[in-house]
C-alpha cells in the first residue's frame, strides 16, 4: 500500500478521499445521489451533537470533540461530491482547484446567518457545477467558523478517521 501522511490543505483531503473511495467495495454503483444523502445524513448527526440540536425534547449531553467528529464527516463527503464530480466533468481542472482557495482562506469575506441547513440546500441541484460546489464549501466554512473549529482541525480530525476508515474496509464495512 501506499504511504500516506497527514493532509496539509484541501487538496490533500480529496486526494485521501479518493484513495478510500477507490478502497471501499460496494455492493453496487454510487451515484450522487446516494452522495447527497449520506451527506444530508452527516448534517444531521451533526446538529444533533451540537448545542443547537433540532431535538429540543430530548436532554442533550453536550460533547466538543462528537461535534468536531460529526463536522468532519460532513467534510468526508463534501470531498467525495467534488471527487464525483470532478471525476463527472461536471467541474473543471482549473474549477477543482478555484475550490482549495476557499478553503484555505482565513480571511474569508463572506458570511451571515449559515447554518447546517443551508450546507443541505447547497446540495439540491442535479448536477454539482462550480456554482453549487462553491457555495457548498463557502457555507461549510462559516458554518465549520461559528461553531469555532479552525481548518487545522479539520485536517487533524480528517486524517484520524481516514486512518481509521482505512482500517475499516473488509472488516466491518463489507
Amino acid at each position: 500500500m501506499m504511504k500516506f501522511k497527514r493532509p496539509e490543505n484541501f487538496e490533500d483531503i480529496l486526494n485521501l478521499q479518493k484513495e478510500l473511495d477507490k478502497n471501499i467495495n460496494s455492493i453496487r454503483l454510487r451515484g450522487l445521489k446516494d452522495i447527497k444523502k449520506s451527506l444530508i445524513a452527516e448534517c444531521i448527526e451533526f446538529d444533533e451533537e451540537s448545542k443547537d440540536t433540532h431535538k429540543t425534547w430530548k436532554k442533550h449531553n453536550y460533547n466538543k470533540e462528537k461535534e468536531l467528529e460529526e463536522l468532519t464527516d460532513v467534510w468526508f463527503f463534501t470531498a467525495q461530491i467534488i471527487n464525483y464530480s470532478y471525476d463527472n466533468r461536471d467541474i473543471t481542472t482549473l474549477e477543482r482547484k478555484e475550490l482549495f482557495k476557499f478553503f484555505e482562506d482565513d480571511n474569508l469575506a463572506y458570511s451571515g446567518d449559515i447554518t447546517i441547513l443551508d450546507v443541505i440546500w447547497d446540495v439540491r441541484s442535479p448536477v454539482m457545477d462550480y456554482d453549487y460546489l462553491k457555495f457548498l464549501i463557502l457555507d461549510l466554512i462559516v458554518v465549520t467558523n461559528k461553531y469555532g473549529y479552525t481548518k487545522d482541525d479539520i485536517l487533524r480530525v480528517y486524517w484520524d478517521k481516514w486512518q481509521k476508515n482505512m482500517q475499516r474496509i473488509g472488516k466491518e464495512w463489507n
